[in-house]
């Protein structure tokens, strides 16, 4: 599978392999979290055209047309006005194109039956914070069932990427898939579990703790074994990881970095965005313990172009690294100058 990006939001230009591990490591503000958006809407979208067509078989009225208003093209990345943007998503040798001017947005790609049966399910987890939105989301699926029995339509505006995260968590599938539970159990000595009205609770030691007093990094590992119980960690999904690193300590950053090089050995396709050396150099070095070094891709973000150096990952990763160690340059400076002043 492959991504290529041209003007989109801040991205001048990407392209990109989602063999098994893709990993696209650079600054804030480079079009990481934007290339992430842009593979989920793209694998989403063809969902959605998937079930219409699935529909249109049983119900001849349907047209294509209610896929663009089932999907969530009026949801996701394209806020701002971009002009002449395009989106291209490869899979099996098969191109599908989004074009972007404006708000407009055009797809006049045919629907192919291999390319369909190629489609995987994407997982987008932006933050642990999901669990945050628990009550409020299983509020919101009662009121919007109930409005409509009645024929009442709800316009309510979601954070769209934690729905769809939370509705994977509460809804699981018959598919089989890796498991990783006792894997998450023994890092985070604990279990999330669900209630009698389908709220969310920690249990640690028999004790039953809130999800609000339960430590953010923990939470992270929780979506995990959640999606894990719920069959998802499969060879239909990819996940895409936007900095997982953000509320792990550096310990915990090597035990996701196993984990994620484990769910490639088994099947799953992730993406990764990371400006942490710790989460880089970890999965680096596990996919070269596991062996998985051929399907391993890393990336660097900057200056608006998303791109491995010369194709090749260990060139990459220098410029990676360079990058990184820009803020202990900026420290060896200091002490210098306070050397030469002392």
């Amino acid at each position: 599978m492959e991504l290529k990006l041209k003007n989109i939001g801040m991205i001048k230009e990407a392209n990109i392999k989602i063999d098994g591990l893709t990993v696209i490591a650079g600054e804030n503000d480079t079009g990481k979290s934007t290339l992430g958006k842009s593979l989920y809407f793209q694998l989403r979208f063809l969902l959605d055209l998937k079930k219409v067509k699935e529909r249109k078989k049983e119900a001849k009225d349907l047209n294509i047309g209610e896929a663009r208003r089932a999907s969530i093209l009026p949801k996701l990345i394209f806020d701002e006005q971009i002009n002449n943007g395009e989106i291209n998503l490869v899979i099996n040798n098969i191109n599908h194109n989004f074009i972007i001017n404006g708000s407009d947005i055009s797809d006049k790609n045919d629907f192919k039956n291999n390319l369909a049966n190629n489609i995987k399910t994407p997982i987008l987890i932006e933050t642990p914070l999901v669990w945050n939105f628990n009550k409020f989301f299983n509020q919101m699926s009662i009121i919007e069932s109930q409005a409509g029995m009645f024929g009442d339509e709800l316009s309510i505006d979601y954070p769209f990427f934690l729905k769809d995260l939370h509705f994977r968590l509460s809804v699981g599938t018959e598919k089989n898939s890796y498991h990783i539970e006792d894997k998450i159990f023994a890092i985070i000595n604990g279990k999330f579990k669900k209630d009698d009205f389908g709220n969310f609770y920690f249990e640690k030691d028999n004790k039953k703790i809130s999800l609000l007093n339960t430590a953010t990094g923990i939470k992270y590992f929780g979506i995990f074994q959640v999606l894990s119980q719920n069959n998802y960690l499969n060879k239909e999904t990819v996940l895409i990881l936007d900095e997982p690193e953000v509320h792990l300590h550096p310990k915990w950053q090597l035990e996701l970095a196993k984990i994620i090089v484990n769910l490639i050995k088994n099947g799953v396709k992730i993406l990764v965005n990371s400006h942490s050396p710790y989460m880089i150099e970890a999965l680096k070095r596990y996919s070269e313990i596991e062996n998985i070094e051929d399907k391993t891709n890393f990336y660097l973000a900057e200056d608006g172009y998303i791109d491995k150096i010369e194709d090749s990952n260990s060139q990459t990763l220098v410029a990676i690294y360079e990058k990184l160690s820009e803020p202990y340059d900026e420290f060896e400076e200091m002490e210098s100058e306070r050397f030469q002043n002392g």
